[in-house]
């Protein structure tokens, strides 16, 4: 790993480490700190937000009595919990932050679940090599973009893969126009890269080109940007708030973390960012 690689991990763990705790109690809670997405079929508010969640089950191998997934950038382990409760998987997740896999431990422990799921500090860039070659599905909901490095990403997700294995990658990937935006819409996007530690922010042709390289194949694209909850009355209130503190030039992680998020509404709301799941497979 480079100096600059182990730089921003070190940066992404003290990130989640001080911030967990607010994006859950701003979040839905039950552990889970992902988005709702209110797509087709969706009915209730605890569907939205486990919607990515039920197109992960889906992945799921037919045929395979106890099917191993492992989840990279696992955070609090909500996925894993809530897949384990749905289907006989064994889970495994790898989260940076040392106070997230302290967690995960214990709502895990809590569930009943300790003795099927594990969720563990770790870097997916480095993944141990326990995990190497044992998963039918692996996933990562935002996650990925913070890597630093992508093709690493995949040459980790490739190492853990079973032939005939996939992965899914739910994230927030760069519009094809994005690169090339007026100064206003580069700013924004700056302020969302860096108040969310952002590492890897492509389009889906870059990330394509990242896996070909690892002999992972783009086998599924779905765009969930139109299912989205943005401009609810805190989200608001948070664009209020950053536009007025702006010009005081304030600084601190939690300041970060709200500017980063409001950057990201704005930019999603504006195309220059899309919400999406994409699937790969091993070639061949």
């Amino acid at each position: 790993m480079t100096t600059s690689t182990a730089a921003h991990a070190e940066a992404v763990r003290r990130y989640y480490d001080q911030n967990t705790a607010a994006f859950d109690r701003l979040g839905q809670g039950g552990a889970s700190i992902h988005r709702a997405v209110w797509a087709p079929g969706v009915t209730g508010r605890a569907e939205s937000f486990h919607h990515v969640d039920e197109l992960i089950l889906a992945a799921l191998p037919e045929g395979v009595a106890e099917p191993a997934v492992v989840d990279l950038g696992c955070g609090l382990g909500a996925s894993l919990m809530y897949l384990a409760g749905r289907a006989p998987i064994r889970g495994e997740g790898l989260t940076i932050s040392p106070k997230q896999a302290e967690g995960a431990t214990r709502l895990l422990a809590g569930a009943g679940l300790a003795g099927r799921v594990r969720c563990r500090e770790g870097n997916y860039l480095d993944v141990p090599d326990d995990l190497h070659a044992t998963a039918d599905v692996v996933f990562s909901i935002e996650a990925f973009l913070h890597s630093p490095d992508a093709a690493g990403y995949f040459r980790e997700a490739a190492r853990v893969l079973r032939p005939g294995g996939r992965l899914l990658v739910c994230d927030d990937f760069l519009s094809p126009a994005a690169p090339a935006a007026p100064p206003r819409e580069a700013r924004r996007l700056a302020e969302f890269r860096d108040g969310w530690r952002v590492g890897s922010l492509l389009t889906v042709e870059q990330v394509r080109a990242a896996a070909a390289g690892h002999g992972l194949e783009l086998t599924g694209d779905v765009d969930l940007t139109p299912y989205l909850e943005l401009r609810r009355p805190r989200d608001r209130f948070i664009a209020a708030l950053v536009a007025a503190g702006r010009p005081l030039r304030l600084s601190g992680e939690y300041w970060k973390m709200l500017s980063g998020g409001d950057a990201l509404q704005w930019c999603l709301l504006n195309g220059l960012l899309n919400y999406r799941v994409l699937t790969f497979t091993p070639r061949g």
